[in-house]
């Protein structure tokens, strides 16, 4: 868009020139008062770039995720707070602090903001995807869903790019000899 109006205000300055001189195109101005025609070309513009996780939130910002895992009739139950204490121009510091079965603990990881080089797409099956509005921590969000079908694991996520680390909710269920599912859902968010 800036490099459209740009030409458009070159090509009227220019237009308002010397009658010699040549506007956008490679045309010359029109002479008498005439309307001057500029041809612009644009190049079909290219998709935007997914946000990272964490890379476009500020220090500070945190959410808080409540997993719930059964398993053979046996509940778990464990939250766990992320807080972004840093974002430079290659990583994001991203301390969690949980506490499963009473235990609590506290890590720091370092999370590139680009991705390698050379990866190749995995093969295998294709998720299927959608956009819905769910309530997440007593707000309605939109959010981009992906669910996949593996062996006997059916899994979803939700993502948002209005929460840090994107994750919203997830979903997995495992069928079979020993039945097992796992929910992770927000609890609490604040983006800064």
């Amino acid at each position: 868009m800036h490099e459209f109006l740009m030409t458009v205000v070159v090509s009227l300055a220019l237009t308002g020139c010397d009658s010699k001189s040549e506007v956008a195109g490679g045309t010359k101005p029109p002479s008498g008062g005439e309307a001057a025609t500029v041809e612009i070309k644009q190049e079909p513009a290219k998709p935007a770039a997914p946000k990272h996780p964490w890379g476009s939130f500020k220090k500070g910002s945190t959410v808080k995720i409540k997993k719930v895992s059964v398993t053979a009739g046996i509940t778990t139950e464990s939250t766990t707070a992320y807080t972004l204490l840093d974002v430079t121009a290659d990583e994001a510091i991203v301390q969690e602090e949980s506490a499963a079965l009473g235990i609590p603990s506290k890590t720091t990881s370092k999370i590139p903001l680009k991705a390698p080089e050379g990866g190749k797409a995995a093969e295998g099956p294709k998720p299927t995807t959608g956009t819905e509005e769910i309530e997440v921590a007593g707000k309605k969000l939109k959010c981009t869903w992906s669910e996949i079908t593996i062996d006997s694991t059916v899994s979803k996520t939700w993502i948002c790019e209005d929460v840090p680390g994107h994750l919203v909710k997830s979903t997995s269920k495992t069928t079979g000899f020993i039945s097992s599912s796992t929910t992770l859902e927000v609890l609490e968010f604040s983006s800064k």
